[in-house]
């Protein structure tokens, strides 16, 4: 028998689970932008029956382990009470027991839902890229995508990367949780032009693109955007992105190919 439960960080007790159910992508996205991101397990989304901790915004996250796992620990159990050990720090070999804060930093929407993926790219395009940067202009556009969620994982935030073509102007989110009360929450969108020569050279783009994404951040109620870019942008753009720079940035292909030399490998994975 397995079970599954409620584990509330904010006062280190177990909560009894009242709810669960399946979302679909657009409601997976607005869990996975909220302060309940760690109830959702790929597109299953998990809420305690004590509706007073929802209120109160604790930071809650989803358990689940087998029922051998309770003869060791009862605890897992024992609801709204101080648990004596931290159940995010068990690492048992053989353990099944699992909480929602130990899921993937990369997350990938398919047309099946929301999956969990190791890498959005093959380490191979990484090591060309540092070893010939000039090959960034023969990157595919959905690869130059993917290649960009792939930099902000390894930066150490969680991504979200969206689907092609319903993605409302947002390819993917950055998410880091790290020493903040709220998760920052970053709306990116990646560009990567056609070559306008035949030596590769790709146009700048224009402010409508750096005002586009952030209006699309702004409309979701996120902490920022950023725009990332193969090529760079216009004087326009860039004075507008200084004009907000808490809540817009802009990157262009130098800034790429420096994460892609800084970020080459995993360092923490």
């Amino acid at each position: 028998m397995r079970y599954r439960v409620i584990y509330d960080e904010t006062t280190n007790e177990m909560k009894e689970l009242g709810w669960w159910g399946q979302l679909n992508i657009d409601g997976t996205r607005k869990a996975t932008a909220g302060p309940l991101r760690y109830c959702l397990q790929d597109n299953v989304f998990y809420l305690p029956k004590d509706q007073s901790v929802l209120e109160a915004r604790h930071r809650l996250c989803w358990g689940a382990f087998r029922e051998e796992e309770v003869e060791d620990f009862p605890w897992l159990l024992e609801f709204d009470r101080p648990v004596p050990v931290d159940p995010l720090s068990l690492d048992l070999p053989f353990s099944s027991i699992g909480f929602g804060t130990r899921y993937s930093r990369r997350h990938r929407e398919t047309p099946e839902g929301r999956r969990a993926v190791q890498s959005f790219v093959a380490q191979s395009l990484l090591d060309e890229l540092d070893a010939n940067p000039e090959a960034l202009i023969a990157v595919r556009k959905t690869e130059f995508e993917e290649l960009v969620a792939e930099l902000f994982a390894r930066r150490g935030f969680e991504v979200d990367l969206f689907r092609t073509s319903q993605d409302d102007g947002i390819d993917l989110l950055a998410i880091r949780n790290e020493d903040t009360p709220q998760p920052l929450i970053l709306a990116v969108q990646t560009k990567h032009p056609d070559p306008t020569t035949t030596k590769g050279k790709r146009r700048a783009l224009p402010v409508s693109t750096v005002r586009e994404i952030y209006g699309v951040a702004k409309a979701w109620d996120l902490n920022g955007a950023i725009a990332v870019t193969s090529s760079t942008y216009s004087r326009a753009a860039k004075k507008f992105a200084e004009l907000k720079p808490e809540e817009m940035q802009v990157v262009d292909g130098k800034a790429v190919l420096e994460w892609v030399q800084q970020y080459k490998w995993n360092k923490d994975e």
